[in-house]
């Protein structure tokens, strides 16, 4: 079986940049993607000035209480470097100033032929030296990863990739919550496999909630800012009775979910239709340019407004080369966690943090190569088929980002967290499958979904009860099995 150097799963902003480094650095790169993989579109929407912004900022914006004092000396000292190498001679930059970066770290990438790339690969789980070797002493070595086992949509057949080194780029759990600025298949599924391969995860509750998106059903939800309140829009359940006040963004956050609760509604309205349009399509071209393409008109009436997620604060534990607590495994993106904004991320730090690790890795992960010689067992078999027709029931969907929305969400509760634990326990036990071959790719990424849901629940109990030790239920799927 053919061994990889570097295996990639996933190419976002995160996977694409640290592939670009390494390339650059002569590293022949495997970047694997799944059928449901797409760009989430407010990536393209970053102002070139806001980057630049960013990286002045960033001096004035550290607290010693939520952030890793060696991770931002990282950010500070590196930012520009990394920025300048992945983006400066390629920026693509259209007429409102917008950055699309993720475009412009593919078209570079589409330059180099040492790049593979598969597409329609679903990550099943990840391959270790406990789980997976036939050898029994390698349960006693310092664990390591050895590749991955994927999901082919196209020949419907399990395939193993071995690789010297895997990184996890799979992005965050936004979507787990019904309204959510991500893809509806960004539930966290890498870190439910991360966890079951025995990595160290770290702030897993901390879910970043935004005061507005524009809601649109079967889509992401666009976010949009909070000073479109302050100048002049008018947010409200029912005509004729406006949500008054002035408040901070979190106060925000606290009315329109209130608001939402009391009337039980899907979603409130804000009316910009005192606004000019012309100002809007100068002052926040992002989102004139959104309305117009899906349909929106600002100026004839009320758009369908909701509080949404937007981030995954929290994730598996890196340092600054992107490295996790097993060897040959590291996590960069969403699906990691750094140290940096705990609790809060604004878009553009989490694009420059993105870029800084991208580089920091690849320069590790060259010496690495080069230093040590890579040891691959002879693995377990496992089942050789799934079935490609999705057979879970879309109620279990439902109910879990429902669940996460009600008791996992912006109002929390020790109360809440516990009733949230029950759910999920009995939502993941309905959906254990007897034999791998009995369930579908949907049903494993519902069981990923659920695992993560669970993460991020037993996390927040902890808060709540730090003495009290609260663990997931680890599901091994059948294809770990001898």
């Amino acid at each position: 079986m053919k061994t990889r150097d570097v295996l990639i799963i996933g190419a976002g902003i995160a996977g694409c940049a640290v592939a670009l480094a390494l390339v650059r650095r002569g590293i022949a790169v495997t970047m694997v993607t799944s059928a449901y993989d797409e760009r989430v579109y407010h990536s393209s929407f970053i102002q070139h000035d806001r980057l630049e912004e960013g990286v002045r900022e960033l001096q004035q914006i550290f607290q010693e209480d939520l952030c890793s004092s060696r991770a931002f000396e990282q950010l500070v000292s590196q930012v520009k470097k990394s920025a300048d190498e992945l983006l400066k001679s390629n920026y693509l930059v259209d007429r409102n100033g917008n950055v699309d970066i993720h475009r412009c770290l593919k078209e570079q990438l589409e330059q180099y032929d040492s790049i593979e790339w598969l597409s329609h690969h679903t990550l099943i789980e990840l391959l270790t030296l406990d789980q997976h070797s036939l050898k029994r002493s390698d349960t006693f070595k310092k664990p390591a990863c050895l590749g991955g086992l994927f999901f082919n949509q196209e020949t419907n057949s399990l395939e193993r990739i071995l690789a010297k080194e895997t990184l996890l780029a799979t992005g965050g759990a936004a979507s787990l919550y019904p309204y959510s600025t991500h893809p509806h298949w960004a539930c966290g599924q890498g870190l439910a496999i991360a966890n079951r391969a025995g990595v160290r995860t770290l702030n897993m509750e901390q879910i970043q909630f935004h005061p507005l998106g524009l809601y649109e059903k079967g889509f992401s939800t666009f976010p949009l800012p909070t000073q479109l309140l302050e100048e002049g829009g008018v947010l409200y359940a029912e005509k004729g009775s406006p949500l008054e006040g002035r408040f901070s963004e979190s106060e925000w956050l606290d009315a329109i979910y209130l608001a939402l609760r009391q009337r039980n509604q899907p979603h409130l309205w804000l009316d910009l239709t005192s606004f000019d349009p012309a100002a809007i399509q100068t002052k926040y071209p992002a989102i004139d340019a959104y309305c117009h393409f899906h349909g929106f008109n600002i100026a004839s009436g009320p758009l369908p407004v909701v509080p949404v997620a937007s981030f995954t604060c929290g994730g598996i534990a890196v340092d600054k080369h992107s490295q996790t607590n097993i060897q040959r495994l590291r996590a960069i993106g969403e699906v990691a966690c750094t140290g940096l904004f705990c609790e809060d991320k604004d878009e553009s730090m989490a694009v420059l943090e993105s870029l800084t690790w991208a580089v920091a890795c690849a320069e590790d992960i060259v010496k690495q190569l080069s230093r040590f010689v890579y040891y691959f067992p002879e693995l377990r078999e496992e089942l050789g088929s799934l079935e490609s027709n999705s057979t879970v029931v879309q109620e279990d969907w439902t109910m879990l980002r429902q669940v996460m929305w009600s008791y996992v969400g912006i109002h929390r509760s020790r109360a809440s967290l516990e009733r949230a634990k029950g759910i999920l326990e009995q939502l993941l036990l309905a959906n254990i499958p007897d034999e791998l071959t009995a369930c579908s790719i949907d049903q494993i990424q519902l069981l990923h979904a659920i695992q993560t849901a669970q993460l991020i629940t037993h996390s927040a109990l902890a808060k709540w009860s730090p003495a009290v030790k609260h663990t997931c239920t680890h599901i091994f799927l059948p294809c770990a099995s001898v």
